[in-house]
């Protein structure tokens, strides 16, 4: 199988509208480092490949830890009892010892079987991940679905979760994106939930989700954000900017300094590619897309902030932020705290 180029959100999509129409494949291999749309197509195929009724007899649940390659192909080789088809799924599949040793089960595929197996890779670039050089790898691509889930990029986090808060069918104010994806990360899963909560938190059938829904269920507060602080000095705003540092500074259990700096360095790098796509006098539409914003949002704002940090600034801004996030995770701080080095990079970005 060729080396996944599309992002793991449109390919998962269209194996989910496959299983919602009913078409559903003899194998899944469902991989890689973002578990959500893991979870989210096996939890699908475990609801649509077999009616209710039949799911007490024809589903089987086994955990990679607790069973063998052959133990799996010897029951995807079984005929069901009393219903239609059996679904196997194999879960943490991690944890099996040489899961590749189910390739086997590709020269004889069952037609009355749908075998999945979800393999959940580690956050940690070394953790142990499907060999792509394998027959398993290869044949599995051949005979079934493979998809690899990798993470959401960090710069373009605030677009996946409009877009999810869409599809859930829900409305967003500005911000709100924002606020959400300083709360929960780039964690997809911790995301949906915050989605959910949100939206059971609403009264009144009301379907649009509000900074403030955000600030009392998520406990996120928008005007002493990350997502702030980037605005502010991209405005070059040193009473706001300075302001919301202090406030950082007295709570930075809540807001570590490697959480501040990785989420500056996020919006600078934004800015960046920014100053590329003007250099090569992209339009607006490709710009926004480029940089996963709102067209309104990027012509409303980027302009401005291009003007305050010139190509030359932008880059020096990005090299401070990685000496900071050098300094937050080394001796090299020496005494300053976090609330020292807080202040300390704010100074240096607004004098870029």
């Amino acid at each position: 199988m060729a080396k996944q180029t599309v992002e793991t959100g449109p390919l998962a999509a269209k194996i989910e509208s496959d299983i919602n129409r009913g078409d559903i494949k003899p194998f899944y291999l469902l991989f890689g480092r973002e578990h959500f749309y893991i979870d989210r197509i096996c939890n699908l195929l475990m609801e649509k490949a077999l009616p209710a009724g039949e799911r007490d007899f024809g589903q089987m649940i086994y955990y990679g830890v607790d069973t063998t390659p052959e133990e799996i192909v010897s029951h995807a080789r079984q005929f069901p009892m009393m219903v239609s088809r059996q679904v196997i799924v194999v879960k943490e599949a991690q944890g099996m010892k040489g899961v590749e040793k189910i390739e086997s089960y590709f020269d004889k595929l069952m037609p009355t079987t749908v075998l999945v197996i979800c393999f959940k890779t580690a956050p940690d670039s070394n953790a142990k991940n499907i060999d792509k050089r394998t027959k398993f790898y290869k044949r599995a691509g051949e005979v079934g679905v493979v998809l690899e889930c990798e993470p959401v990029k960090e710069w373009k986090i605030t677009g996946w979760i409009d877009d999810y808060i869409r599809s859930e069918g829900f409305t967003a104010e500005e911000g709100a994106a924002d606020m959400i994806a300083e709360a929960c990360g780039t964690s997809l899963s911790k995301i949906a939930l915050a989605v959910d909560k949100l939206g059971k938190a609403l009264a009144g059938g009301e379907k649009h989700i509000t900074c403030k829904a955000i600030e009392d269920n998520v406990g996120m507060s928008r005007e002493y954000s990350a997502f702030e602080l980037a605005a502010a000095l991209c405005d070059k705003n040193a009473p706001k900017a300075y302001k919301i540092a202090n406030y950082f500074g007295e709570n930075s259990k809540r807001y570590p300094i490697q959480m501040i700096v990785a989420a500056l360095s996020s919006q600078y790098l934004k800015m960046l590619r920014y100053h590329a796509c003007l250099a090569d006098r992209m339009d607006e539409a490709s710009m926004a897309a480029a940089l996963g914003l709102n067209p309104f949002i990027m012509r409303r704002d980027y302009g401005r902030y291009a003007r305050n940090y010139p190509l030359k600034s932008c880059m020096k801004a990005v090299a401070t932020l990685k000496e900071f996030d050098y300094r937050s995770k080394s001796n090299a701080r020496g005494e300053a705290s976090d609330a020292d080095m807080i202040s300390e990079l704010v100074s240096r970005l607004l004098a870029c």
